[in-house]
Parts: structure tokens; C-alpha cells; sequence
């Protein structure tokens, strides 16, 4: 999924001031973005002693633009120079009950990974909503023929789960998704999300489900189709309850990772529960309040 391309190096905001006075060239869009991410990360960051760090955001913070450069890039990595608009028409229909988070670099200062959650609201939740139209099946069926009793204001969207170039290799991808997966798991543990829909790559899905004891389930009778930047997704479903007790038989260490929020500490600092918890309430309030005023 998408990188950034920033490197390290001086301030560029100090060498674009210093080039115009001199009459050099000014310094370009991408030196003055990847500028901007560098120092909302230090302001987010402070100080921060673990090489990594999770954070979360609503889309309308100043600070959301970390967990959105990267969901903007992981498009342009796959479908070039119409990703911005391809991310606009995608997901600002939703942003009203997107809750975002980001994984920081603490050392590099920059944005490394984000997820994208979307609350249920009016809108209804992307993944549901685009299954019924590519997969030409209706939700209500969909759920009926798995035997699932799926209960929509319990339920949260994965929408998007991105991981920048640099942090795929192995250090560093396993560690990301972990903690990125225990953030759904320890929240919607905490707000009562015990179920959650997403649409996944399918190397992905496959990836997750090696790694963490099988999370999701598929819908029967669905195959892989294309989906935005993928040849071929599949739509799935997690509900909690059943993977923390297939957790808790098979992996005591990942069990207690993902419901007690306990194991990554060292490497990767976790949100801050109680500031997540909040803005998922906001999140949801802004949700409701969109609900009653259509």
C-alpha cells in the first residue's frame, strides 16, 4: 500500500524562504508536504519514546491529514495521478462518521500505516453499501445465507487498512497490523462494536488470517472480484466474542495482545484508550445528529 515520499533532512519550509531571497527555485508541493506531515508528527508525537506510536483522529482535525496522506497514497501507488479524486468520491460521503488513526514514526516523523472506521449512520456503512452494488447481492440475503444475525448499530466498517511501502518488510508489517488490529479489537471491545464488515485484498485476507487466528469469515457463495485499487477483494465479516475465544484456545499471547492491550508496548505506543473512546462518541453524536436532520 502507498508510500510517502519524504526524506530527511533541513526544514524545507526554512529553504523555501532562504531560495526566494536568494532567487532560487522555491521549494516544490511535495517538499512542502512532506515538511507539513513532518511537523504535525512532532507536534503529535512529543515526546514519545517508542519507536512507534498509534493515534487517532476525526477527518476534520489539522492532524488527520497524517492518517489521510497515507490512504491518498496507497490509491496513487495503484491507480497514479486520480487517486486524490478517487479518494475523495470514495470516502468523504463518509466522513461525518469516520473515526482514523495513524501509526507514527516516532524516529523518521512521519505517517507509516493508518485505519480508516466508519460508524453507522444514515449514509450506511461503505463496505455494505458497496457489496449490495458490485457483488449484486443484497445484504439482507448475504447475512441470511452465512446464518448470521448481524445487528447494524453494532456494527463498524474497516474501511481502509494501509500500510506505506517502507513498513512492509517484515520488521515492520507484523508489528503495524498487530497493532492496528488490536485497536479494532480493544475498541470495539470497549464501545460495544463486537462486529465489524470489511472488504479485503485478497493476499491480505489470507495474510490475516494466518497471522491472527482467523479474524474473518467469508460470506458464502461470494468470489473475488476487483474492488478500487484491487484485481481481487472479497467481502468478510469479524465478530469478537468468536475470535477472542478462538484466541484464548489456541494463542494465550495474542489473546491477551488483542483484549488487554498488552505486548507491543515496547515497540509501538498504543492511542490513548479513554482520548479513542471520546472520539468515537463524537464520532457517533455527529453521526446521530446528521441521521436526524435528513
Amino acid at each position: 500500500m502507498g508510500p510517502l515520499g519524504i526524506d530527511d533532512g533541513m526544514p524545507r519550509f526554512r529553504a523555501h524562504r532562504a531560495d526566494d531571497e536568494l532567487g532560487h527555485p522555491a521549494a516544490s508541493a511535495a517538499d512542502r508536504r512532506a515538511e507539513e506531515l513532518r511537523t504535525l508528527c512532532a507536534e503529535v508525537a512529543r515526546s514519545a519514546t517508542e519507536p512507534m506510536g498509534v493515534y487517532a483522529f476525526r477527518p476534520e482535525q489539522p492532524e488527520a491529514l497524517l492518517a489521510l496522506s497515507v490512504e491518498e497514497r496507497v490509491f496513487e501507488e495503484a491507480i497514479g495521478d486520480t487517486a486524490a479524486a478517487v479518494v475523495a468520491d470514495e470516502f468523504t460521503p463518509y466522513d461525518h462518521a469516520s473515526l482514523l488513526f495513524c501509526v507514527l514514526d516516532h524516529q523518521r516523523k512521519v505517517p507509516a500505516a493508518m485505519l480508516r472506521l466508519i460508524l453507522p449512520s444514515k449514509t450506511g456503512l461503505k463496505t455494505l453499501n458497496d457489496v449490495a452494488a458490485i457483488w449484486e447481492t443484497p445484504v439482507e440475503a448475504l447475512f441470511a445465507g452465512s446464518g448470521i444475525d448481524l445487528d447494524p448499530n453494532h456494527t463498524w466498517d474497516v474501511a481502509t487498512l494501509a500500510i506505506g511501502p517502507e513498513y512492509r518488510a517484515a520488521a515492520f508489517q507484523g508489528m503495524v497490523t498487530m497493532a492496528l488490529c488490536q485497536t479494532i479489537s480493544m475498541l470495539g471491545a470497549r464501545l460495544g462494536f463486537p462486529w465489524s464488515v470489511a472488504v479485503l485484498h485478497v493476499p491480505v485476507l489470507r495474510m490475516l488470517q494466518w497471522k491472527l487466528q482467523r479474524p474473518f469469515n467469508e460470506f458464502e457463495g461470494l468470489e473475488p472480484r476487483p474492488y478500487l485499487d484491487s484485481p481481487a477483494s472479497l467481502p468478510a465479516w469479524l465478530h469478537l466474542p468468536e475470535w477472542h475465544q478462538r484466541l484464548s484456545e489456541r494463542d494465550r499471547v495474542l489473546h491477551e495482545m488483542m483484549t488487554g492491550g498488552a505486548g507491543l508496548e515496547p515497540a509501538v505506543r498504543p492511542p490513548d484508550w479513554d482520548r479513542a473512546a471520546e472520539l468515537a462518541a463524537e464520532v457517533s453524536a455527529l453521526a446521530d445528529l446528521r441521521l436526524h436532520l435528513r
